[in-house]
């Protein structure tokens, strides 16, 4: 790549060390939403989690920091960001537990494969569709009492009213114009 920034991050007091580059969303620092959703996050205890839309990977590699119980799917369909989502596993040390894979949410993902959780700061710029998509792959994606935590700048409404017909809207917690919305596989 011709050029890369270098992003230091501390959350909760796990140290993440992120390459990024132009042509990605939030190049040159984490952005507030990733960064609301972090420092507020539930993580899963154990098993397979998913961070979709992984972008360069803040999400998937500060769950593999976290939690090294747990195995993390980071998918993207932005071949740059994966890229660099695969440096940023190596350069945390978590590439042993984090698959990173070219994809539309699940498509390019083994059917067999189940999330304990899933994870996703989803791209303003696909809106309504994303959601639509996630929403009708994340059921049959997650185990019973499987959990979805999505942060949301707009669109806190369009997201419950997608998600409620299968799901339960367990709580939403805003913050500086940010919604956080755990959602639960009941």
């Amino acid at each position: 790549m011709s050029h890369e920034y270098i992003i230091f991050e501390v959350i909760n007091g796990i140290p993440l060390t992120l390459l990024s580059s132009p042509g990605i969303f939030s190049k040159k620092e984490l952005d507030l939403g990733t960064r609301i959703l972090l420092e507020n996050i539930k993580v899963a205890e154990n098993g397979t989690v998913a961070d979709v839309g992984c972008g360069y990977g803040p999400i998937g590699i500060y769950l593999a920091l976290k939690n090294p119980n747990l195995k993390v799917y980071m998918v993207d369909v932005n071949y740059i960001a994966i890229k660099l989502a695969k440096k940023n596993a190596k350069l945390n040390g978590v590439e042993n537990r984090t698959i990173i894979v070219k994809s539309d949410i699940f498509d390019n993902i083994p059917i067999d494969v189940k999330f304990t959780a899933i994870y996703s700061n989803p791209p303003l710029s696909k809106g309504v569709d994303f959601l639509k998509k996630l929403e009708a792959e994340a059921y049959d994606r997650l185990v019973e009492k499987g959990f979805i935590q999505l942060i949301a700048y707009k669109g806190e409404e369009n997201i419950e009213k997608i998600f409620s017909k299968r799901f339960k809207i367990e709580s939403i917690k805003r913050k500086k114009g940010y919604s956080l919305i755990t959602i639960v596989k009941d």
